[in-house]
């Protein structure tokens, strides 16, 4: 399971609330994060969410190459041992950050995206959407920690708009993410006990 959103989403909060109910069912779990996850790829995180200028395009190879790392040697061997995944960001972020927010060709950035998810591809993705200003809140109560998190306004619209976007693009599921941790974790369950068999 993939969980996708804007900055101020409650990706990571939900994404270790649905990582302990799934283990009170006795299943094996694990949360990664992109970009992250490996040696290499958290070596890739810290140039990615650092302040050296790079190209949009740039991003887009990186963060694909952090995943390709992350699916390949982590979530792969998981998988295949009967441990769940819950992924903390993929690659609807990089449709919504990079192309929607930055400017990157999408159908270029798709493609990019499709050949390294190829790799493994999720068995769900939700992206958690809140409103702009409860975002705007959110960000500004737990101050600026990367480089994405530091953009303005303007770029966070274009994001949370490119989630939209590409959610109803690729038939994925958006939950309001607004309410009490609670209450979108039993929105998320929701989705996710079709998947439980």
């Amino acid at each position: 399971m993939v969980l996708e959103g804007g900055e101020g989403t409650g990706k990571t909060t939900q994404a270790d609330r649905l990582a302990k109910r799934l283990s009170e069912t006795g299943r094996r779990v694990r949360v990664v994060r992109e970009p992250g996850g490996d040696p290499f790829a958290e070596a890739g995180r810290e140039l990615l969410l650092g302040p050296i200028p790079r190209t949009p395009e740039a991003e887009v190879l990186a963060f694909n190459a952090m995943r390709a790392q992350l699916l390949v040697a982590v979530v792969r061997p998981l998988l295949a041992g009967g441990t769940w995944v819950i992924a903390d960001r993929g690659r609807l972020s990089t449709l919504a950050y990079q192309g929607h927010g930055r400017g990157v060709d999408l159908e270029w950035a798709r493609s990019v995206c499709d050949v390294t998810v190829s790799l493994c591809p999720p068995d769900l993705e939700v992206v958690l959407a809140v409103d702009p200003a409860v975002s705007a809140a959110r960000r500004s109560a737990r101050g600026v920690t990367d480089r994405f998190e530091a953009a303005d306004d303007h770029f966070h619209q274009r994001v949370n708009e490119g989630f939209a976007t590409e959610a109803a693009r690729a038939g994925v599921a958006i939950v309001d993410g607004t309410d009490a941790p609670s209450t979108v974790t039993e929105r998320l369950w929701h989705t996710l006990t079709p998947r439980l068999g």
